[in-house]
């Protein structure tokens, strides 16, 4: 009673987070066609331990789009989606190469 239980994440989990992450707000079609496999389960998994919230889209309330929450930004440390890594490509100044 009382006792708060670590949880680990599955590497799964954590890829399903850094699509979401890195895209959202997204689809679970869209999460999906990234990982090649059906993440519904997943999605559902880190909904539940409230790292992600989902909500109707604005245009069609039959589509769900995921994002991340302040819970996942405390439990890895950001302050705000801007804080996550960015790929050396996405720092570098456009310019042809």
């Amino acid at each position: 009673y009382g006792e708060i239980r670590k949880v680990r994440l599955s590497q799964q989990a954590i890829d399903v987070l850094a699509i979401v992450a890195y895209h959202q707000p997204t689809t679970r079609e869209h999460v999906s066609g990234l990982r090649g496999r059906d993440c519904g389960g997943i999605l559902s998994q880190l909904v539940r331990r409230e790292l992600l919230s989902v909500d109707p889209d604005p245009e069609n309330s039959r589509i769900r789009l995921y994002r991340t929450t302040d819970r996942f930004l405390k439990l890895f440390g950001l302050e705000s989606l801007e804080d996550l890594p960015q790929s050396v490509e996405s720092m570098l100044p456009d310019a042809d190469l």
